[in-house]
């Protein structure tokens, strides 16, 4: 299993990360989170999920970030650690073609 498999249901999750199950629901309606649903509608959150929810928390409670804030920070983590995977596969890439330029 990797970190995207859902497998908490919302209760678990509140008590994971301290909060109530509605301020879960209202995360979801404001699009902050976008839980995996069951056959039977269930909600079901994943460890990223879960740890989004944390990183929503911190802004909020420690930072004073509101919701619409906390949404703009998580969307440019993600592009942030998009563009890092990017360079890094770049940088091997390059690499390679260094290397295989050596050998001739």
């Amino acid at each position: 299993m990797d970190d995207r498999t859902p497998k908490y249901t919302i209760g678990v999750v509140a008590q994971l990360v301290g909060l109530h199950e509605q301020s879960l629901r209202m995360y979801e309606r404001k699009g902050l989170i976008s839980p995996q649903r069951s056959e039977g509608n269930i909600r079901l959150y994943s460890d990223a999920d879960v740890e989004r929810v944390r990183c929503i928390k911190r802004l909020v409670d420690d930072l004073g970030v509101n919701l619409a804030g906390a949404e703009v920070i998580l969307n440019m983590r993600e592009q942030l650690d998009a563009l890092r995977r990017e360079v890094e596969h770049l940088r091997r890439h390059t690499q390679h073609l260094l290397e295989q330029l050596e050998q001739r």
